[in-house]
Formats: structure tokens, sequence, C-alpha cells
């Protein structure tokens, strides 16, 4: 299942995430995933089944092989295979492979290039739940389209919660949830919205154009 969330600055969709992931207490109402409260796991239990793309890609100082595998628990067959999968083997293998040094903030690559690698991170977790915050926004639209290809091809049987700017990043999601100041005011299927002239959606890819 992919969810899309839109909506202007400051309609609330990271505020979405920061309470999903505990960042932010939640005020009123409730957040269940599978029928469990988030806020009665405890937060390392409830961080641990979910992954995350942030907007600013981050890496750690450190070999690439501890920012993909912080924990040590795969192989490198794998971590080669979730590289490939996100069109980063090529780039790594020519630079030294797994081993090499990254730089805190990941400075010797490109913003599209550790957006790529935290997604391979990702895809790595094998999470049930993968959280992607506007990380289309500061890529090229190459870039932006091999992410949405590698979420669409290699995350099935995941639960994917987009937060996005281009309206493009949304379209082929199963729905989307459009907000504004805080409250959800519409949801459904992307095309259907966008075909139908009266929706809050319609008019937001339009006025977006």
């Amino acid at each position: 299942m992919q969810v899309g969330i839109i909506g202007r600055t400051g309609a609330g969709k990271s505020s979405i995430l920061n309470a999903l992931f505990r960042l932010t207490p939640i005020c009123n109402g409730r957040i269940l995933v599978d029928g469990f409260d988030v806020a009665k796991v405890a937060v390392r239990d409830l961080r641990g089944h979910f992954a995350v793309v942030p907007q600013s890609p981050f890496l750690f100082d450190g070999s690439l092989r501890e920012n993909l595998d912080p924990f040590g628990i795969t192989t490198d067959i794998r971590i080669w295979e979730a590289l490939e999968k996100c069109h980063m083997k090529a780039e790594i293998e020519s630079i030294g492979g797994l081993d090499i040094h990254v730089k805190e903030s990941g400075g010797s690559f490109s913003v599209g290039q550790r957006q790529l690698l935290c997604l391979a991170r990702a895809i790595l977790k094998s999470s049930k739940v993968l959280c992607l915050d506007e990380c289309t926004a500061n890529v090229d639209n190459q870039t932006a389209f091999l992410l949405q290809n590698t979420i669409s091809a290699e995350c099935k049987g995941m639960t994917v919660l987009t937060i996005a700017h281009r309206i493009s990043t949304v379209m082929k999601m199963d729905n989307i949830l459009v907000l504004d100041q805080g409250k959800l005011v519409e949801e459904g299927n992307p095309e259907v919205l966008m075909n139908d002239n009266r929706s809050r959606f319609s008019r937001f890819a339009k006025a977006s154009v």
C-alpha cells in the first residue's frame, strides 16, 4: 500500500511523521499501526519497525558498509543487491567498494546519490513501513525518477508513506491524503481526484503548475 501525503507548507505533513516516530507528543487522538497504539510501544521498538528516507539524507563518519548496515546484521551480498536495486552499485564499485570512508554528512556524494544510499539502507532494514519525507524535493528529475521507480519495484509488501511536493510523485500511489491547516480535508485515488475539478487535489495540482 502506497499513500501520498500532500498539502501546502505548514499544512501538517511532516507533523504526521514526527508523531508517528514519537518525536513530538500526540496531544489528541491515537495512531494505530496494525492495531497497536504507537504511544504504548517502546520508542526503540517502534522506530525499529520503520525506515525513513528524509529530505536531507544523512550519512555518518565511517565506512559505507557501516552506513548501510549500522548493526552488522546482513551480508555483503545483500548490501550489493540493495545498491544495485538503487542504481548505485556501479558508482560504489568505481570508487573502492563497501570499505570506502564516508565523511560525516556524506559530502563526497551528491544529494541525489545520498538519497539513493539512504533508500538502499531502508531496503536492507526490511521494515514494514517506509516513510519518505519529501525525498525528491532537492534532486533533479532523473534522480527523482530513479527513486520513484525503485520504490515502486522494491517496496512491494510494505506500507509506504510519501510526503511530497511534486504532484508527479504521488500520481501512482494507491491513495492520497490532502492536508490543510493540520486537518485531513480529502482522501482518495489520485487519478480519480485529479479528474474531479471540484476536488482540492485537482485545484492544488493546477495551482502548482
